[in-house]
């Protein structure tokens, strides 16, 4: 991902020197704090975020990166004090007159919203992103890097995206830490559009899925979800086995010009997370599973983040 930037950038100067009007950019910096209240999670984060496009004719990219600083009350569903942060940086290319700064929403780790209401540039694109988290204490375990994929479609004032992020490592592009437990995949949907000069909506459906670390040291004979001893599974250390879970949820933000709103409701299955995972574990040789508890009901998840912002243009 670094080398990824690095050409973006090397490119952005050198068209920019050689056509020099020909060029057209839009960018704004987002400085804000957020305070994050849910069954799994409750932080207060500072986040600095910021976003930029150019644009040459039809051609376009656009690049985001945030670094932002979280005060740990509950994190990944285990009650623990303590401070985490973490960075997030990602590029595209595509096409359209791309401004409206909507491509920002991609960023996870803060509700509050980019966007330029005066611009209304549509973008058809393509990229790559990766994403460190930094965890301490009782989470040091789960300080965990991944890689995204990011498909974006947008047409004046609205904008489509999918975003995918997992911990495997393919190169240098996508650059996971390649542990296979902690928030190893997820997937996100979303559909974000600008209302008037000072407020817009998001809203999306996400997938999370996270597993705690196994006992390497012992072999893969557990018994739960080895469908009936036929599959190796990993032992968890005990102290560890609730951290197990997968969420499936619909999530929406409104912004205004100095704060933003968001929830998220849905259900954690242990069911759903064994069947993804044993998909791509068995189909893949990703061996040994994971001890999901498939016997376990679904459970609610749900989460509230009020913010307060300001944005630069």
């Amino acid at each position: 991902m670094r080398m990824l930037l690095f050409i973006l950038l090397v490119s952005f100067a050198t068209i920019t020197d050689s056509l020099g009007q020909s060029i057209e950019t839009n960018g704004a910096i987002l400085l804000g704090t957020n305070i994050t209240l849910g069954n799994q999670n409750v932080l207060f984060n500072v986040s600095l975020k910021g976003f930029g496009t150019l644009n040459y004719g039809d051609a376009s990219i656009e690049t985001g990166a945030t670094l932002y600083l979280n005060q740990i009350f509950k994190r990944h569903t285990l009650k623990t004090r303590g401070v985490g942060g973490g960075y997030e940086l990602f590029a595209l290319g595509g096409v359209g007159k791309n401004n409206n700064l909507l491509g920002a929403s991609i960023f996870q780790n803060s509700s509050s919203l980019l966007f330029d209401s005066r611009e209304s540039g549509g973008f058809k694109g393509l990229g790559f992103g990766f994403q460190r988290e930094l965890l301490t204490k009782a989470l040091s375990a789960y300080t965990s890097r991944r890689g995204s994929v990011i498909v974006r479609y947008s047409e004046r004032d609205y904008s489509i995206q999918m975003v995918f992020r997992n911990d495997l490592k393919l190169g240098n592009i996508f650059n996971g830490q390649a542990t296979d437990y902690g928030a190893t995949g997820s997937l996100y949907i979303s559909y974000s559009t600008i209302t008037s000069n000072q407020s817009a909506y998001l809203a999306g459906i996400g997938l999370d899925l996270f597993t705690p670390k196994p006992n390497f040291s012992r072999t893969p004979t557990n018994t739960l979800n080895s469908d009936d001893g036929r599959k190796n599974v990993w032992f968890i250390e005990p102290s560890q086995k609730h951290l197990f879970y997968t969420n499936l949820y619909g999530y929406a933000t409104y912004q205004d010009e100095f704060y933003s709103v968001s929830g998220s409701l849905g259900v954690n299955s242990q069911k759903l997370g064994a069947y993804i995972q044993n998909t791509l574990h068995d189909n893949f040789g990703l061996n040994p599973r994971f001890p999901w508890d498939v016997a376990a009901p679904d459970k609610l998840f749900y989460e509230v983040r009020t913010s307060g912002s300001i944005q630069l243009d």
